[in-house]
């Protein structure tokens, strides 16, 4: 019979047999412990050890943790970063610009205020729409407001809800919004300097931590790599130059493709553009999953501290929904006149 171990997170009490991985043991008992790659290298699952021992995905550098590789061994006393947390409120599309060919600026008007950090995500199911993951960010232009959100959302062809916006979803249009989740979130305090690396529509997050960690202390030192695949989809040189104001901030803008519109804007991989990194950075990246797992790794190699938001697309527009719902949402659409996208 297999030892049984109590473990706290928090405040928060749960058992788990000995030999479980911990990401495991916490979720099997329902409590929540966020994370994104499951294999030790996003740094999502990290938490810090205060008593007790695991076996595996331990930082040498520190008292932290990878729950998604450290094996239960003792009763153990964790620490999680506390984030708000998850509610659900309605909220209704106020807002469609067409920020790029492929790329567009979607405002919704909520309910009541939404509590969250930077850099993290939310649901939104667009009514009569299978749910989808957004990361809500700064505004391209002027201040936050606190009963609106702002989110960067790239069309995709057969995508089952990015190609309806501006169709059949248009201004107006109710939406329902659950979270926030995610701990690629900015940490404030940090002393060192920050490496913030975006690739397409991962520049939302980016940006929200970005403008956040300006905020916070205008002195800081910031790099901030941000790329596309084509130059026609660099939408935040807007955003950009306003960030570029500040003494100690380096942008480098990158596209995949070659180009000879600017020297400054660099042709090939946001990896290839990286500063050198020491233990003393603090480093995010949200965008394509091969980056920010690339990303990643020369950050552990480094000893860097680094928290991922990887983009995964959904482009099947085959997922089931109820037909109640669709039909509502048919009626909504049928009930207001066409609008098409806003230009930026």
């Amino acid at each position: 019979m297999a030892k049984i171990c109590k473990v706290t997170l928090n405040n928060e009490t749960f058992l788990a047999n000995c030999g479980d991985l911990l990401l495991d043991g916490a979720l099997t008992s329902g409590v929540e412990l966020p994370y994104d790659c499951r294999s030790g290298v996003c740094g999502s699952c990290r938490v810090r050890l205060v008593d007790g021992k695991v076996f595996g995905g331990t930082d040498e550098s520190s008292d932290m943790v990878y729950a998604c590789q450290a094996r239960i061994v003792s009763d153990l006393q964790i620490v999680a970063e506390p984030t708000p947390d998850p509610v659900s409120t309605a909220a209704r599309v106020a807002e469609l610009v067409r920020l790029a060919p492929d790329v567009v600026g979607v405002g919704l008007e909520l309910q009541r205020r939404f509590r969250h950090l930077p850099g993290q995500y939310c649901k939104l199911q667009f009514r009569g729409f299978p749910a989808r993951c957004y990361s809500p960010t700064y505004p391209l232009e002027g201040a936050p407001n606190n009963r609106r959100l702002h989110f960067h959302i790239r069309r995709l062809p057969h995508g089952a809800v990015s190609s309806a916006i501006g169709n059949g979803i248009r201004v107006g249009h109710r939406v329902r919004l659950s979270g926030p989740f995610g701990s690629a979130f900015h940490r404030r305090d940090h002393r060192g300097r920050m490496i913030l690396v975006a690739s397409g529509t991962g520049f939302a997050p980016m940006w929200a931590i970005a403008a956040a960690a300006i905020a916070e202390r205008p002195q800081r030192e910031l790099a901030f790599v941000v790329s596309t695949r084509k130059l026609q989809s660099f939408y935040m040189h807007g955003a950009l130059c306003r960030l570029a104001r500040f003494p100690n901030v380096t942008i480098v803008p990158v596209v995949s493709e070659p180009q000879s519109v600017s020297y400054a804007i660099r042709s090939g991989r946001p990896t290839d553009y990286l500063p050198a990194l020491s233990p003393d950075d603090l480093v995010y990246t949200a965008g394509a999953p091969g980056m920010t797992e690339l990303v990643a790794q020369i950050a552990k190699a480094a000893g860097a501290r680094c928290y991922t938001d990887p983009f995964s697309p959904n482009e099947d527009g085959r997922e089931p929904s109820g037909l109640l719902t669709r039909l509502m949402g048919w009626l909504d659409d049928y009930r207001r006149s066409p609008e098409t996208l806003r230009a930026a």
